[in-house]
């Protein structure tokens, strides 16, 4: 080291609390002049040892560590690539759900109640069906929207919790299948039932048929979406069950709805209503079930 620049000698363990001297406080062993000074052999510093004497030397000691061992095991030999994609594409969604459930409660609240009473009893359907046309009104743009919104959203969260996705698809683009896909179903079943219901010639139970899956697949879109926005930010299972016990409670009645719907009309074969139900009703179920165990 340069003498001309450290000019003392440091001891740390001497220390100038009210920082005063700066770099060593004089009159103890920390002040040494520099080793250029010719009056060097003059000086005798043996009383600073009486003073602040030199620390004695670090020991170490051995004793028992407060952190004990464990016999867990590491489940994988090498690092894991972390896959973390964002959410916001969801949080965009479910503020246009709000946004659209806060236009229809402005602009149609009396329809909306309409409509949760006719899914609690039959006989309000009729109401529902004196007061206007639910299949072209524009309510029904805004419940289908958040009906297939939710939907996708929900069986998202059930492919991601029971099934896992695959590393090469996005969370988006997962979505954006099954919103995909629940919309072309419902559209096909929409088509068959109403072909159905030519070709039998009970058109008017077919269109009652065709309100009442309308109406339910509304219902369970406003009922499932504060399931779904708790369910995706707050990971806990107990939700999702939560979410599943409603959706399969509302089905499970529109089932029995349905056949209800078909054996009021004595035109109706009850072999093509077994049929029917069991193609368009449990079918689709159980493909559902098999896609969320093995995506």
């Amino acid at each position: 080291m340069n003498d001309s620049i450290i000019r003392y000698q440091y001891n740390p363990l001497l220390t100038d609390t009210a920082g005063f001297f700066d770099v060593c406080i004089p009159l103890t062993n920390e002040a040494r002049p520099p080793k250029a000074d010719s009056l060097l052999k003059y000086y005798d510093f043996s009383i600073y040892n009486y003073i602040t004497p030199s620390p004695e030397p670090k020991q170490l000691l051995h004793s028992t560590s407060v952190f004990l061992p464990h016999n867990l095991k590491p489940v994988h030999q090498g690092p894991l690539a972390i896959h973390r994609q964002s959410g916001d594409w969801a949080t965009v969604v479910f503020i246009v759900c709000l946004l659209v459930i806060a236009w229809i409660q402005t602009f149609y609240p009396k329809r909306l109640v309409q409509i949760f009473r006719a899914v609690a009893q039959p006989h309000f359907l009729n109401q529902l069906e004196r007061e206007g046309n639910l299949f072209k009104e524009r309510i029904r743009l805004g419940l289908s929207f958040i009906y297939y919104c939710i939907g996708s959203i929900f069986i998202f969260l059930l492919v991601n919790k029971f099934g896992g996705v695959s590393p090469g698809m996005s969370n988006f683009g997962l979505t954006a299948a099954v919103f995909t896909g629940l919309f072309v179903f419902e559209s096909v079943k929409s088509l068959l039932v109403y072909f159905t219901g030519v070709v039998f010639g009970t058109t008017e139970s077919a269109r009652q048929y065709q309100l009442n899956t309308m109406i339910f697949n509304q219902v369970i879109g406003i009922t499932l979406l504060p399931v779904i926005i708790t369910a995706f930010y707050w990971d806990n299972r107990y939700i999702i069950f939560t979410g599943i016990a409603i959706v399969s409670l509302l089905l499970l009645y529109r089932t029995f709805r349905g056949i209800l719907t078909g054996l009021t009309n004595n035109s109706y074969n009850l072999f093509y209503l077994f049929l029917y139900l069991c193609t368009l009703e449990i079918l689709p179920l159980f493909i559902l079930f098999r896609v969320v165990n093995k995506v």
